[in-house]
Order: C-alpha cells, then structure tokens, then sequence
C-alpha cells in the first residue's frame, strides 16, 4: 500500500504528532501511520527480535558513563542511509502504537519483559542488539535509564488509550489550533 516515507523510519517520526493532532480517518496520513508500525513488526519477525525502533540512547557511554543517544530507524521506511544495521528496540516507540495495535503492543511488552527490561522504575530506555554493544554470549544489551521526554510520550499514550484521545481533544480545543 502506498505510504509517506519518512528521513530516519523511526517511529517517533510517524506516531508522535497522534498524540496531539487529529488525522482525517482514510487520508494517507492518516494510513501511513499504520502502515509504518505493521512494517516495523514485520522487519523485527525477520531478525527474531522485539520491535519499536525509534530515536534512543544505546550501548555505548561517554567518557562521563553517559549513555549515548542517536536515530534509529527501519530500511524501507525511511531515506536515510545505513538502516538495515540499526538494531537497537525501544519500549516507548511501541507504546505509540497502542491506540492502533494494542494487542501487538502488549505482546511485544511482554517480550521486553521477559528479555529484562522491566526496572524499578519502568520499562529501560532501550535493547541494543547491535553485536559491538552487547556482552560476549548475551544477544543484546540493556540500556537500563529512563528519559523523561521518552516515559512522557509513553504516558501521552496510553492515556489517550484509555481516555478516548482525552490530549488531542485537548490540544484541539484551543482556539488557534481549531482554525
């Protein structure tokens, strides 16, 4: 099906502006959207990994133990160069995709879970599958932080979930935004 590509195939790119703004149902935007989650679990099928890959820290620390933080994306997604070697999944990029794949979402949670993603304060930043990253024997490497702005677009989330789309009913009721 035909769908807007994006620069990096990130997930933040496509699902972000739904947390806020309305898309008139069967325009192409608005299919795009779907299109893009459906196409990022069919790309981690393939690679036998969870799926939800967007800009994140990975496993790789500065000289002060701080996580580094880059775009990751999906080949066939996006313009960017070199994607088919981003191999790092993060946890609030399949949380976007609650209100359109929920079951999906929920599955995928609990595969994060089980592969140790799950700390005191949340689900981790992020799972970097990438072989230079990861421990000798481990698959991948748990990116064990949280951001703020990350645990925030995740709440955004599931609360228009469960709440009916409650922010973009906000976010629209403001009268500049209406016009």
């Amino acid at each position: 099906a035909p769908f807007l590509l994006s620069w990096g195939g990130t997930m933040f790119e496509y699902l972000m502006p739904a947390l806020l703004m309305r898309s008139r149902e069967g325009t192409l935007l608005a299919r795009t959207g779907a299109l893009a989650v459906d196409a990022q679990i069919a790309h981690s099928k393939t690679r036998g990994e969870p799926w939800g890959v967007s800009e994140s820290a990975y496993a790789r620390v500065d000289a002060g133990e701080t996580y580094q933080y880059r775009s990751f994306g999906v080949p066939g997604l996006g313009f960017k160069r070199g994607l088919e070697d981003d191999r790092v999944v993060t946890p609030y990029a399949s949380l976007l995709a609650v209100s359109t794949h929920p079951h999906e979402v929920v599955e995928n949670i609990l595969e994060l879970e089980e592969r140790g993603m799950l700390g005191t304060y949340g689900l981790y930043e992020a799972l970097d599958f990438s072989n230079e990253h990861a421990a000798v024997g481990q698959p991948a490497a748990v990116v064990r932080s949280y951001m703020a702005h990350h645990q925030g677009m995740l709440f955004v989330a599931l609360g228009n979930f469960l709440n009916r789309r409650t922010m973009v009913q906000r976010f629209h009721a403001d009268p500049r935004v209406e016009t």
